[in-house]
């Protein structure tokens, strides 16, 4: 399966090589890996054989994927320019590649990240005309909205893994353990996940906003494979919550809303793609509410309802782009008179709206019947959902109704010459039109190798349910006569009306905007939290945690009694003076310099308290960090010059007021949560394998260096973009020259200071594996020696001493780390970061190599950063 999805993003990678072919060839050879594919799919459904993780389910989305995705391909070729094409057939394969991922792997977390591709590829072809500033926001919308989707579906996946002890989908299904489907977390989580990737109420909104993506994009991913990746989601799951209350309330819920609200937003519409996006929204509501009534009409509909769906509204759009790309607009009012203009677009768009309402001997009739039968078997008070359902059909009929009325309309304006689009743009809606009414003549050889296997796999037992074309006269049939009847009668209604609607929204609109009270509360709320002070954001960041942290003090039985400090030695009235020091211009002063002086003081006095409490590892590590900023955030100030924010009283006062409570909370509770401090059961294997397994008597550089590498591989590498990005980000501004003339004595001292902090420096490099120290503590101490140096000689000579660029250590402290970790993999197939030492009495090995290239990076990102700010000025 593997390399069913790999090919489709090798051709992400080699479409624009292929577009140099003849036209036909490489339109040939793009249609190959959908129809190829598809073959594979179906296959397994006429062999009954599914290959390891793979079933009815994956291999019906498979099917659906494929067969629309051929479609489009074919359409999209002679949609596009050959420019755009070029652009547009790499993310089309990307994203094929992404859902067949989805479809066919069983590690959830290759599930997560192929879910999260289909999320990017989404918002790079909404982006496609990125020129447009209406569609980068619709785009971040939908990035935005599917983000979050996808990071309650990563929490979701996460603790399956935690309560099951598997990452297989297909274990974490079959597992039959009660705390999975009696977690309500769990099921919030994933219909969560499920709501936002189907433009589910309260998501609705961004799949008609991604209608500002390309024709061939809307109809292959907003239309009909993507968005109904939370129905596939829904169903995959459906095994383990389908009877829980909680599941059943959420869809019925959900989907009841949405389908009915978006229908009749959609009669609002005037923009074709706006009207089948809200149309679409529906449907997928109307699928929710299958999934959430656990009976076997539901999943008749289910199958029935999804197939009919993806054919007819993939050619819905497909029509829409033909009659854009012929007309050059997509109103509503621009179809007049389509069947003797355009007759195979208007005859697909006939069929296709035939299937959409649900008329007889079609698949989307049957859906639509089951569906309301199903509703009828619901435990409990049904009447809202079939009022909901029964008024969701009519409406579908009056949109229904509303286009047959205009595509049928004789236009007698002059001027409106119009010819059928290109063979290889009617025929795939011709097809995918046709595609649900045809199938409805197969229903024996749809239920033997289609239906049955595809439920099976959803409720993981063998099931013999039958699609019927006549499934006699009840109650089912009934509501759908009175769904047509009122459809009937809301179109003669309604439809003379709808402009007269439309105009009064319009109006009613702009009056909003102009005296609507939420524009200027957003106005407010912004000035008061987002008004560009970074003090301001930590405050309110803070301020929750310190209210959590008096509340908890308070509501102790009994208050510990506080007892003024026992300090019992001078270094320890020192470390309280330096920190109480610090603690007032903090608080008081609007000055940067003395508030940077004062978070000095504060740095140095904790220092002072870790050697007191005999952690030397911790204090050269706090003393160094404080330095360093010092020296940074002083050389910031240089470009901020001129830019003081001053803290108004009433805000200063604030602050003071929380930071005594938060200090008064804090010593309350010190004693209480030291009594019910939980003993660690990690530390004790740190401290006893550190000597022979890590090499070393110096357990935290151990720790950083050998047991946690990858860990420290992270952080270093982070600080590498932080430091990168900023040289890049100041070079913009304009670099003075050091005006700072120093004396001879000056020069003489800092070459003797940058001696002696070299040696000392790799002095602690050497030595960190036994004794306090190491790799990041000595590459600070560099760092600061060379911060002095260019401020005394400038860059250029610090550069020389550096023996080029700055940012040339941090590029070969990443090597070296990358280096370690990489070779144990390559010469021992052993696990990356596997320490590997040298025979001999000198301890040598590649955890020394790995702190060595933390040292690199850290004194090439300190000195990047230092140079980057050094001397540049924002004006």
């Amino acid at each position: 399966m593997t390399w069913w999805i790999l090919s489709f993003f090798v051709y992400a990678l080699l479409a624009r090589f292929i577009m140099r072919l003849p036209t036909v060839v490489w339109r040939a050879l793009f249609a190959a890996p959908f129809v190829i594919t598809f073959i594979e799919a179906i296959s397994s459904f006429l062999n009954r054989q599914w290959p390891e993780h793979r079933d009815g389910l994956c291999d019906f989305f498979a099917c659906i994927v494929m067969g629309i995705g051929l479609c489009v391909s074919t359409y999209a070729g002679a949609y596009f320019s050959k420019d755009d094409a070029k652009r547009f057939f790499p993310l089309l394969f990307f994203f094929t590649g992404s859902m067949l991922g989805i479809l066919w792997v069983d590690n959830i977390f290759v599930f997560f990240t192929f879910w999260e591709a289909t999320a990017v590829c989404s918002f790079l072809l909404i982006a496609f005309h990125y020129e447009d500033s209406d569609t980068r926001k619709s785009a971040r919308q939908a990035l935005i909205v599917n983000a979050a989707g996808g990071l309650a579906l990563l929490t979701a996946l996460l603790i399956l893994n935690q309560m099951t002890g598997s990452t297989s989908l297909e274990e974490i299904i079959r597992s039959q353990d009660k705390r999975i489907e009696n977690s309500s977390l769990l099921i919030s989580l994933i219909v969560f996940a499920a709501i936002t990737k189907s433009a589910q109420f309260p998501f609705h909104f961004w799949l008609p906003n991604a209608m500002k993506a390309p024709t061939p994009a809307s109809c292959f991913l907003h239309s009909a494979t993507m968005v109904k990746l939370g129905v596939f989601l829904l169903a995959r799951f459906s095994p383990l919550f389908q009877e829980t209350t909680l599941w059943i309330v959420l869809l019925v819920t959900i989907g009841g809303i949405t389908s009915l609200g978006a229908l009749f937003i959609s009669l609002l519409k005037t923009d074709l793609k706006q009207m089948f996006a809200w149309t679409t929204v529906s449907a997928l509501g109307s699928i929710f509410i299958l999934l959430g009534i656990p009976h076997e009409y539901s999943w008749k509909s289910f199958v029935s309802y999804i197939f009919a769906h993806s054919c007819y509204k993939a050619s819905l759009f497909l029509c829409v782009g033909n009659i854009d790309k012929q007309i050059g607009t997509r109103s509503l009012y621009s179809i007049n008179n389509l069947t003797q203009r355009m007759p195979l677009t208007s005859l697909a768009m006939i069929l296709s709206l035939g299937s959409m309402i649900g008329l007889p001997f079609t698949l989307g009739f049957l859906g639509k019947e089951y569906l309301l039968t199903s509703a009828l078997q619901l435990k409990g008070e049904n009447t809202v959902l079939l009022v909901v359902l029964v008024c969701t059909g009519a409406l579908s009929i009056v949109v229904a109704y509303r286009l047959l009325k205009l595509i049928f309309k004789k236009d007698a304006r002059p001027n409106r010459s119009l010819r059928e689009a290109r063979f290889s743009m009617w025929a795939p809606a011709l097809a995918l039109a046709m595609a649900g009414w045809i199938s409805n003549f197969f229903l024996s050889d749809i239920n033997e190798y289609f239906l049955k296997p595809i439920v099976s796999s959803i409720l993981l037992k063998r099931t013999d349910l039958e699609l019927q074309a006549w499934t006699g006269f009840n109650m089912g049939l009934v509501l759908s006569i009175c769904s047509f009847l009122l459809g009937g009668v809301l179109s003669y209604f309604l439809i003379r009306r709808l402009s007269h609607i439309e105009i009064w929204l319009r109006f009613d609109q702009q009056r909003k905007e102009k005296n609507e009270i939420l524009p200027v509360l957003a106005s407010w709320f912004t000035g008061v939290f987002q008004n560009g002070k970074l003090s301001n954001y930590i405050f309110w960041l803070l301020l929750p945690i310190g209210i959590w942290t008096f509340w908890m003090a308070l509501m102790q039985e009994s208050l510990p009694v506080l007892k003024a400090p026992h300090i019992s030695s001078g270094p320890e009235l020192l470390a309280v003076t330096l920190l109480l020091a610090g603690l007032l211009p903090l608080l008081k002063s609007s000055r940067p310099l003395l508030q940077i002086m004062g978070l000095g003081l504060v740095g140095y006095g904790v220092g002072l308290l870790f050697i007191l409490a005999d952690a030397p590892d911790l204090a050269m590590t706090q003393m160094s960090v404080e330095t360093v900023s010092l020296l940074v955030l002083i050389l910031c100030l240089k470009p901020l010059q001129g830019k003081t924010l001053r803290l108004p009283e009433a805000y200063q006062l604030v602050r003071i007021v929380f930071t005594v409570l938060s200090f008064f909370s804090m010593l309350w509770l010190i004693p209480i949560l030291e009594n019910g401090k939980v003993p660690s059961l990690i530390s004790p294997y740190f401290v006893e394998n550190a000597p022979t397994l890590g090499k070393g008597t110096n357990v935290v550089n151990v720790i950083l260096v050998d047991f946690r590498a990858l860990d420290t591989m992270g952080e270093i590498t982070v600080l590498s973009i932080v430091a990168l990005g900023t040289s890049f980000l100041f070079q913009r501004h304009r670099k003075k020259e050091n005006p700072f003339s120093p004396s001879p004595i000056i020069e003489v001292a800092t070459k003797f200071f940058m001696l002696i902090f070299s040696v000392l420096s790799l002095y602690l490099l050497l030595r960190g594996h036994n004794n306090p120290g190491g790799g990041f503590v000595g590459g600070l101490i560099l760092a600061i020696a060379l911060i002095f140096h260019a401020l005394v000689f400038g860059e250029q000579s610090t550069n020389r001493f550096l023996r080029g660029p700055s940012h040339n250590w941090i590029f070969a402290g990443l090597g070296l780390c990358f280096f370690s970790g990489l070779l144990p993999v390559l010469t021992k197939f052993l696990p990356p970061f596997t320490s590997l030492w040298l025979p001999g009495p000198i301890t040598l090995g590649l955890p020394v190599l790995f702190d060595i290239g933390v040292y690199c990076v850290i004194v090439g990102v300190m000195t990047t950063v230092s140079f980057a700010l050094n001397g540049r000025t924002l004006r």
